[in-house]
């Protein structure tokens, strides 16, 4: 899957280079922009761009996009005709595409969709030198908080907690069954009444002795036989790993906050069921997915596929989508802090975290009339506006500060149960306990059955 994605981004990297290897070789600004005239494309597309509509009919095109136009044509002396994308067009196929679709019918001859060159829309545009490289990240919605109730057993996982159970039967089976043989060699006869009512109260003292050890209780039995005597050190041996392990766990589990799993990766949103990926039709994102044979995007686009609305054609329909939380948005950054400073204004609390890095880079673009003279020396000019940092300036006045919501918290205590492989040793002192227990009880009843024949008496055992 990240092979497929880094080829994608390899063929851009071509493209952006065949593209502007004339032109960056010449580091000399020439200023053959002077008297040019240009129609350039507005949409509006917050917080970038906004398009504002004034009451005597007209509009206003501010924002960090609009400020290179305006600073170029003052800078480099050219003019410029601002024509707004059709509304019956944005309706109708989408910002993306209707912003294409202004350079393809040729009604502009800058658009400042901001646009990812690819070898398809080669064929009838040109591109500027990027104005902005972003790298993507996932905006998820914050997993739900686990039930308390469940604390006293997350110290350990499952299989641990199958093991200890299976080692407690196993102690008191083993118990109660030395216990039973020894009173067969007692050498005054019992009833069997009595017997098995010995055997019942036995079982019961040895129960609540492997209760009190697992408790830090303690408590004393009196035995003879060596065997007992082993097989009872290997599991007090034992329980001090187990008990230690599982109180020194415990109160992390109990306060510290847990959070069911989430995605914070492309693997992780292929195997989610709860979310799916949301995204702007006809981006080059989108049909890289959904056309996508990789198992991993394959799983992703077949899921956006089951749910048509997760393809969205404006952003008020994507923003609907990511706010309603069913949703994961892989976008850039900047983007990611503007929607969820309007979240957080609309319920007074973080819902998003972001994610780490995804592999998706992509080089944002202005399209340029294909064929146009100017084109070349329009990138050079965009080059040496990127080259004094006001870009990035102006989109960070434009960005409101959300750090409250993008700070990651550090977790104070181990959130991850303690796996069966890390108390392999405890258990593995309990099983050499267990062989040496057992092969001293094989001691002591061939030495029973030794005497039993040596007194002329028929073994029991």
């Amino acid at each position: 899957m990240e092979k497929l994605l880094r080829r994608n981004q390899l063929k851009i990297v071509i493209i952006m280079f065949l593209m502007f290897f004339s032109s960056t070789s010449n580091s000399k600004i020439r200023n053959g922009l002077s008297g040019a005239y240009f129609r350039v494309s507005a949409h509006h597309f917050p917080p970038y761009q906004l398009l504002i509509q004034e009451a005597n009919g007209t509009f206003r095109y501010v924002g960090s996009t609009p400020n290179i136009i305006y600073w170029m044509a003052e800078k480099f002396n050219f003019t410029y005709d601002l024509i707004p994308v059709s509304k019956s067009e944005h309706a109708k196929f989408g910002y993306v595409q209707a912003g294409l679709n202004q350079i393809i019918n040729k009604e502009v001859d800058i658009s400042t969709l901001c646009i990812v060159p690819t070898l398809e829309r080669a064929q009838y545009m040109e591109f500027s030198y990027p104005v902005a490289i972003e790298s993507y990240k996932f905006m998820v919605p914050n997993p739900e908080e686990e039930s308390r109730l469940l604390a006293p057993i997350r110290p350990f996982q499952y299989a641990v907690w199958g093991c200890v159970l299976l080692s407690l039967l196993s102690v008191l089976v083993i118990f109660s069954y030395f216990s039973w043989c020894y009173s067969r060699w007692n050498s005054f006869p019992t009833g069997v009444m009595e017997t098995k009512k010995k055997i019942i109260i036995n079982f019961g003292n040895y129960a609540m002795y492997i209760a009190s050890i697992c408790t830090n209780q303690g408590m004393g039995i009196n035995i003879r036989q060596s065997s007992f005597r082993i097989m009872a050190g290997a599991w007090l041996l034992a329980a001090t790993v187990l008990v230690n392990c599982y109180s020194g766990t415990l109160t992390s589990s109990l306060t510290l906050t847990k959070y069911k799993p989430t995605v914070n990766s492309m693997e992780d949103l292929a195997a989610s069921r709860d979310l799916t990926m949301t995204a702007s039709a006809n981006t080059v994102m989108t049909n890289t997915i959904l056309n996508s044979n990789s198992t991993t995007l394959k799983a992703i686009g077949d899921a956006m596929r089951k749910k048509p609305e997760s393809i969205f054609l404006n952003p008020e329909k994507g923003m609907h989508n990511i706010f309603s939380l069913k949703y994961v948005f892989p976008t850039i950054e900047s983007y990611m802090s503007y929607l969820i400073n309007i979240d957080f204004k609309a319920n007074n609390k973080c819902r998003f975290h972001l994610t780490s890095r995804i592999p998706i880079t992509e080089p944002y673009t202005f399209g340029l009339e294909k064929g146009n003279k100017l084109n070349q020396l329009f990138s050079e000019k965009i080059q040496y506006l990127w080259e004094t940092g006001l870009m990035m300036h102006w989109l960070k006045n434009n960005l409101p500060p959300v750090d409250k919501c993008l700070v990651k918290s550090k977790d104070s205590a181990r959130q991850k149960p303690i796996k069966l492989v890390d108390l392999t040793s405890a258990f593995f002192i309990l099983g050499i306990g267990v062989s040496i227990a057992l092969f001293s009880f094989l001691m002591e009843v061939i030495y029973f059955r030794f005497l039993t024949v040596m007194k002329g008496q028929k073994p029991i055992v």
